[in-house]
């Protein structure tokens, strides 16, 4: 079955058909900037592109000594640094767009441009267009729902692994357990372990990658490989009739998800509380000088 260019959703028909008009239309946009090397370059498919709900309208702004407008944005579903260079090229060859910068690390957008030639919204839905969701900063930001639904496999598994792995210690301690439901036991154990390492632990061993593309050593590396040589000796384990660790590594993914959970929730909550600190500060002061009291 083909799929579409652009997402990457499985499409029935021609290998070049799109699964919507959003993804033709992000797809031309991208193709149109001339920016093909994104699809050449890109480490993962594009998110599909979502209506544009948010009110830009009445979006903070600041105005520039030269006429033009700055606005600061929250860009989500940015995956890779392919995904922000397309934004940057896309905005920067925008009629009347003079700056555009995107932080891989934040999500970030800022943008400056000028009002008669464009304006926010029709940038903002130039973003959208792409695939990603830029929001206005403070905005609520939705759940990454494929970290929960990775989190949500991985303690399953992990609470099946431990199950089989009951009885085989069990053997342990209170005499042989016949080799026929040993062998079962281990054998389940791998089964269960094998979506946890491939799907569950996925950003890991994708973090792990990118890192070292760019010639970066970071935490996802030293987890990564941990990942893979436990599940490497609990294959060979299952296959030589013996015992692993899958207990251990569909524990330790889950162990790792759920903290990746709290932290994107905690990082949620102080980015939104910092938005809110600087919104709440005054735009303007009296100052009182020789002459009388005036406004800054």
């Amino acid at each position: 079955m083909a799929r579409c260019p652009h997402c990457g959703t499985a499409v029935e028909g021609a290998v070049d058909e799109f699964c919507c008009s959003g993804c033709e239309t992000a797809y031309a946009i991208i193709r149109g900037a001339g920016l093909e090397r994104y699809y050449a370059e890109r480490e993962a498919f594009a998110p599909r592109p979502e209506p544009l709900a948010a009110a830009w309208m009445d979006a903070p702004t600041e105005a520039c000594a030269d006429g033009t407008r700055v606005a600061r944005l929250q860009i989500d579903g940015l995956r890779c640094a392919s995904c922000v260079w397309v934004v940057e090229r896309v905005l920067e060859q925008t009629p009347g767009v003079r700056e555009a910068h995107v932080s891989y690390a934040s999500g970030r957008a800022t943008l400056r441009w000028d009002p008669e030639a464009t304006e926010l919204g029709a940038l903002a839905g130039r973003i959208a267009a792409l695939g990603y969701r830029p929001r206005a900063l403070g905005a609520e930001r939705r759940v990454d729902r494929g970290l929960l639904y990775r989190l949500g496999v991985a303690s399953f598994a992990a609470a099946g692994v431990m199950l089989f792995y009951e009885g085989l210690y069990a053997g342990w301690w209170y005499g042989a357990i016949d080799p026929g439901f040993a062998a079962l036991f281990r054998w389940a154990a791998l089964a269960l372990a094998t979506p946890v390492t491939i799907w569950c632990a996925s950003p890991f061993f994708a973090g792990a990658w990118n890192g070292l593309r760019h010639r970066v050593l970071h935490m996802d590396l030293p987890i990564a490989l941990g990942i893979a040589v436990m599940y490497a000796h609990g294959a060979a384990a299952a296959l030589l009739g013996r015992d692993g660790y899958l207990d251990s590594l569909t524990m330790l993914v889950a162990a790792l998800l759920a903290g990746r959970v709290l932290e994107a929730h905690g990082r949620r909550r102080a980015a939104e509380a910092a938005v809110a600190l600087v919104a709440s500060a005054p735009r303007a002061a009296r100052r009182v000088t020789a002459d009388g009291i005036e406004r800054v």
